[in-house]
């Protein structure tokens, strides 16, 4: 019974581990990378973030003015102003999606994965 269950621990640890490279390629392959402890998102990438907790931070374009960052839509995040990059916090286990206030810039998707 004890091996039993050594090997169903095994195997899912393969499998979580499997789940997360295979994520990974996807986020790799549209150029946004994979990130340990801290991720950079800028509107139209996507990242995931496999350290619990991670620090995310948001880059926005280069430019004039200041920019409302806005997480899931409605929640204030951060302000910046054009080509800065600013702390959003300390995340764990979560989705997100950011997005510039009043422009047409394309969202920046970000998963908090953690540990298994």
């Amino acid at each position: 019974m004890r091996t039993s269950r050594a090997l169903d621990k095994a195997f899912r640890s393969a499998l979580h581990a499997l789940g997360i490279a295979a994520l990974s390629g996807g986020v790799m392959a549209a150029g946004a990378p994979n990130n340990y402890f801290e991720v950079t998102v800028r509107p139209g990438t996507s990242a995931i973030c496999t350290s619990d907790p991670c620090t995310v931070y948001f880059e926005t374009p280069a430019g004039s003015g200041t920019h409302t960052i806005l997480q899931n839509g409605s929640i204030k995040a951060g302000v910046a102003t054009g080509g800065e990059r600013v702390l959003l916090g300390v995340f764990s286990n979560e989705s997100f999606v950011y997005h510039v206030e009043g422009t047409d810039l394309p969202a920046a998707y970000l998963t908090v994965v953690g540990s298994p």
